[in-house]
């Protein structure tokens, strides 16, 4: 028993003297030390403590690196299982798979640059264990690597001790990060949080000439008219069907009409269904100028392109858009008679409650369709010039279903089950 203890006392030792050496090298000065019943020395260098500790395991250590305030504002551990979402991503899809981020999301962004989220994730290969959380960063390694990774342990700590100006640090984040990502999510927060900043617009306007175009397209939206066009240009693109059509959407009723005629067509003839759908949308802001167009895409097209168009006429607020919708409601696509019920709502006539009801009935087992045809007479309602309160009305029939009858005077009643 005693012979034992006084091996592992001697073997402890020579751990100690080991670990003293590759300290020093370092500028670490021993604070403590202990022999029993484990190995264990703490050294510091200003601000930063360091304390090493023998494993369970034969020849493992962990070494703990303690001071640096930014143990104490992020939260780093291994992502694992993956059982829970994420709630921070720095925008680097490698290292977002690799760690699972707890803190302020300004204090994450400026502290996870390239060069630190690269220190991070070579120190973490070479090491057991690792962990950041609750003021120090903890590694689990063999005795035999701490030379290696002593050094990558205390550039961590330097890097996590200055929490200074977030803002800049952001702002470089969104300049010169090599990841796009990270760059469109460094330039959105510091957009958020220091809006109308000289340096967020100097940032904003150097993201206007940035090689990813997503970055491009936010740096556009957040120079407002400024980046105008920008917008124009990246809205005309044909590289990207989604750039385009987010670009389109921003402007909306802003895009010319020539220029979205011409979008539109080169977006049908390549198939950049996004696109489509976000030229008809704009399209709608033109009013009686694009009915027809409109109603051609109605017409001969299918699926999410036809009930884009159904609502871009109900868009341009012209009653000529109604024949075109009545015809829509003949469609055999849910969807699509769906869209053109609610559109008639905003377009449509007294002539179009009549359809509305046959639609109505056609589809007595869809509770939404009849539902959106009862709301689709309500908003005619609404709008008939002199229309006196009753003139026009709608009530749910004993089985649901819509009938229609003729009153005095032209009114017409929509009333349940009973003719009037």
């Amino acid at each position: 028993m005693a012979g034992s203890l006084w091996n592992r006392l001697t073997r402890n030792g020579r751990r100690l003297e080991l670990w003293r050496s590759a300290l020093a090298q370092h500028g670490l000065k021993e604070e403590e030390s202990s022999r029993f019943p484990r190995a264990r020395l703490t050294a510091r260098s200003g601000s930063v403590a360091v304390r090493i500790t023998g494993a369970r395991q034969e020849n493992g250590i962990v070494v703990e690196v303690e001071g640096p305030e930014g143990f104490s504002v992020l939260k780093l551990r291994r992502e694992t299982l993956h059982l829970f979402q994420r709630e921070i991503e720095v925008g680097d899809q490698a290292f977002d798979g690799t760690f699972f981020i707890e803190a302020p999301l300004a204090a994450a962004y400026g502290l996870l640059d390239a060069s630190t989220r690269d220190q991070l994730t070579e120190t973490n290969a070479g090491c057991g264990s690792f962990e950041i959380g609750d003021g120090r960063l903890r590694v689990e390694i063999a005795e035999e690597g701490l030379p290696d990774v002593l050094p990558r342990l205390l550039d961590l700590g330097r890097r996590f001790a200055d929490l200074r100006n977030p803002e800049r640090r952001i702002a470089r984040n969104a300049r010169r990060d090599p990841k796009s990502r990270v760059r469109l999510l460094n330039l959105q927060l510091l957009a958020r949080e220091c809006p109308g900043t000289p340096e967020t617009l100097g940032v904003l306007r150097d993201a206007c000439s940035d090689p990813n175009s997503a970055v491009r397209l936010r740096a556009a939206i957040e120079l407002g008219a400024e980046g105008r066009d920008l917008l124009l240009t990246l809205a005309e693109s044909s590289k990207d069907d989604a750039i385009s059509s987010q670009a389109i959407a921003h402007l909306g009723g802003e895009l010319p009409l020539e220029l979205a005629r011409k979008i539109l067509s080169h977006a049908l003839r390549k198939g950049q269904g996004q696109t489509a759908r976000a030229c008809l949308e704009a399209l709608g802001h033109h009013g009686a100028a694009v009915v027809g167009l409109l109603a051609r895409v109605l017409a001969e097209r299918k699926g999410e392109l036809a009930v884009a168009a159904a609502a871009a006429l109900a868009t341009t607020g012209e009653e000529t858009a109604e024949p075109p919708l009545l015809q829509a409601l003949q469609s055999e696509d849910d969807d699509l008679r769906k869209a053109a019920v609610a559109a008639l709502g905003r377009v449509g006539t007294a002539a179009a409650v009549q359809p509305l009801k046959e639609a109505a009935e056609r589809s007595w087992t869809e509770i939404g369709l009849r539902r959106a045809a009862r709301q689709a007479v309500a908003e005619i309602q609404s709008r008939l010039a002199g229309a006196a309160p009753g003139q026009l009305s709608l009530a749910d029939a004993e089985a649901g279903q819509l009938s229609l009858a003729a009153e005095a005077a032209g009114r017409l009643t929509l009333r349940g089950g009973r003719n009037a």
